[in-house]
């Protein structure tokens, strides 16, 4: 399968481009599941902080529990609350969920 990008790791390839361009405050919609669940396990790692958003709360509960595994770079109590990932759910087709977030 070819993609706009010329095939390859997409997710890596993200990660690479966001890193050149110093932290970040990423917002990405559909962070429940695909690529962008993706990018939220991985743009953290490269120093970005991540707002998300999805429509599923129990998808958003399951990234947040493995973004809190012992694992994750994210569980150590030095890191600021600020560079924690933040989620809410929000269809963002539907303008009564975009008119809470002002």
């Amino acid at each position: 399968m070819t993609t706009p990008f010329g095939g390859g790791n997409i997710v890596g390839r993200a990660a690479a481009v966001t890193a050149r361009a110093g932290s970040r405050t990423v917002l990405i919609t559909g962070v429940g599941k695909g690529l962008g669940r993706a990018l939220a396990l991985e743009l953290p790692k490269k120093g970005h902080s991540v707002v998300g958003c999805s429509r599923s709360q129990d998808r958003l509960t399951s990234l947040h529990s493995e973004l809190s595994s012992v694992d994750s770079p994210l569980s150590d109590s030095a890191v600021s609350s600020s560079d924690k990932p933040f989620f809410m759910t929000v269809d963002v087709c539907h303008r009564d969920h975009l008119k809470g977030l002002r």
